[in-house]
This record gives C-alpha cells, structure tokens and sequence, in this order.
C-alpha cells in the first residue's frame, strides 16, 4: 500500500513536471494542464480501487455456529457474524458468552455466566469443533473462517 501512495506520488510530480516545464503559451498551458489533471484522475482511481479492494479482502465476513451446553444439559446456538480470521475468543467475548478477560487470557471458566470450577467439582468446559472432537487448541489460537462450527460443553470429571 505504502509503495502505491509513493508510485502515485511520483506520477503526480512528475506530470506536474512537465506542465510547469511547457512553458508560456495558452494552449501548451491547456494542453499540459489537461493532461495532469487526466493524470492525477488515473491515479486517484486506481489508488481508490486498490483501498477499496484492500479494504473489503481485510473484511471478509464469516458465519459461525457457536453452541454452549449447560450443566443441566439444556443446549442453546448463536450465529456470530465475525470477520474471517478473526479469534474465537474475540468473537465470543463481542457476543457476551465469555468475558474480555477471558477472552484475553485465552483459559474460559465461565461461559453464559455459569462457571465451571475444577477445584470445586471436576467441573471444565470442552471446546468441540463441528465433528464434536476436543480441540487441540485454545479459544485464543483459533481463527474462525464462514461456516465453522464450536461448541463450549459443560463437563464433569
């Protein structure tokens, strides 16, 4: 991007450059006037396309399906409306289901305010994909992508 806006710099410069350079009379004015307007309009628009294009890649939506099960076993789903790549702790922590505390720390206690405590009783929450296999990795170190599933499941022992 830095190398666009530097590369657009020197176009300007340099068609600027050359209507100074034309000198005196009216219609080499017109005419490199003209032309450096034409000039900065091209690259303008070619720098406002490419901060657009860059702006919508960097913001690509994604859907992902979060579920918690409760200790009483009562189940509840949420769509969340994420940016791709985004952190599952991020997105949950935007949702309320886990505090930002948690969410910066990476290690859930409490989901949907229900604290699981293991000192207290065994108690956890599993993190499960969309196959329902434990995963490897934290909140935290998971990038969510349109169409991913997790749940949180509230666990004993």
């Amino acid at each position: 991007m830095n190398t666009l806006h530097k590369f657009a710099a020197l176009t300007l410069s340099a068609v600027l450059s050359v209507c100074l350079l034309a000198g005196c009379g009216a219609s080499a004015s017109s005419t490199a006037s003209s032309a450096a307007s034409d000039a900065a309009s091209s690259v303008a628009s070619s720098v406002a396309a490419s901060e657009v294009a860059s702006s919508a890649a960097a913001e690509a939506q994604a859907t992902v399906e979060f579920t918690v099960t409760t200790a009483d076993g009562s189940v509840s789903s949420v769509l969340l409306n994420v940016t791709d790549g985004e952190k599952l702790s991020t997105a949950l922590a935007k949702a309320g289901i886990i505090s930002q505390e948690e969410a910066d720390a990476g290690f859930v206690t409490t989901v949907n305010g229900e604290t699981a405590d293991y000192n207290k009783d065994q108690a956890w929450w599993c993190l499960t994909d969309a196959a329902g296999e434990m995963t490897t990795v934290g909140v935290a170190d998971i990038e969510l992508h349109d169409g991913d599933s997790y749940a949180f499941t509230y666990t004993k022992g």
